[in-house]
């Protein structure tokens, strides 16, 4: 049929007026004796021939649309199967937070509250964070604060619904340590807001890749809460004293939730301390 009607064109492009005419009467004789279903079977191939292109065009773009539903579904899948996989990180994340304040409760037996960090101090160097919990949630002045990892710092401030914490490397906190291994107390500090640097007895003989956890001396930081490690040991000014470089367990840009430990300061270990013989 295809062919028949591009024979047709022929007719008229090469300008066969009398034998195109001849043609065409001779076809609506044929058509006018043949039978209605040949009519209408010829009728519908030269139509199906005609729009066959139009046909082709639509049925290409209902795929196309097809494809693109398909696709934005599987989009739309896979966006929702990342948020469950979010989800069940966050479930066992929590998992572990609750394992460290059960262990922490058992260790110490002092009650704990959870809180997040909101906020920290601008400036070159981290030293201070803020808390969502205060004084309604049971937070004070000096309680000390820790993570999953190890210790971050204490409380030195606490309004009705937030608190401000100071990091273990603010140059105005000096903590009391001791080494795990060889139970030497010695003092920690930072100098310049980056550094950690402790200081023990020469005769110790501590060594890179000790630990150093709270001491409990000085009655804020109960004894045993996870402080750093050793990275180096140096000699100091002092000949009987060494001085070390620590990196601690915790790295305090990656916090987002901090622990504060319920413990109030025993000012009368202090008041000791302080007084003069």
């Amino acid at each position: 049929m295809l062919r028949a009607f591009r024979f047709i064109i022929d007719l008229f492009t090469q300008r066969h007026g009398v034998v195109a005419f001849a043609f065409f009467l001779a076809l609506g004789l044929l058509m006018r004796q043949a039978p209605n279903s040949v009519r209408q079977s010829v009728v519908s191939s030269a139509l199906g021939s005609v729009f066959y292109p139009a046909q082709l065009a639509v049925s290409s773009v209902n795929a196309y649309r097809s494809l693109a539903d398909e696709n934005a579904q599987l989009k739309s899948e896979n966006a929702r199967l990342r948020q469950e996989t979010y989800h069940a990180r966050e479930g066992l994340q929590e998992l572990a937070r609750l394992h460290t304040l059960v262990r922490f409760d058992d260790k110490w037996d002092f009650p704990i509250v959870t809180s997040r960090v909101v906020g920290h101090n601008p400036g070159r160097f981290l030293t201070t964070l803020v808390v969502n919990r205060g004084s309604k949630h049971g937070v004070k002045e000096n309680m000390p604060v820790f993570s999953m990892n190890g210790l971050v710092g204490k409380i030195t401030k606490a309004s009705i619904t937030h608190s401000r914490v100071q990091l273990l490397v603010d140059p105005n906190l000096k903590l009391s340590v001791m080494e795990r291994r060889t139970r030497v107390v010695g003092f920690l500090e930072s100098m310049d807001g980056h550094v950690l640097t402790a200081m023990v007895p020469a005769h110790a003989g501590v060594s890179v890749g000790d630990t150093l956890v709270t001491s409990g001396l000085g009655g804020i930081f109960p004894k045993g809460i996870p402080v750093g490690t050793v990275k180096q040991v140096r000699k100091s000014d002092l000949d009987v004293m060494r001085q070390m470089d620590v990196e601690p367990f915790q790295e305090f840009s990656t916090l987002e939730e901090v622990f504060v430990m319920e413990k109030d300061p025993d000012w009368e270990i202090k008041e000791l301390l302080d007084e003069e013989p």
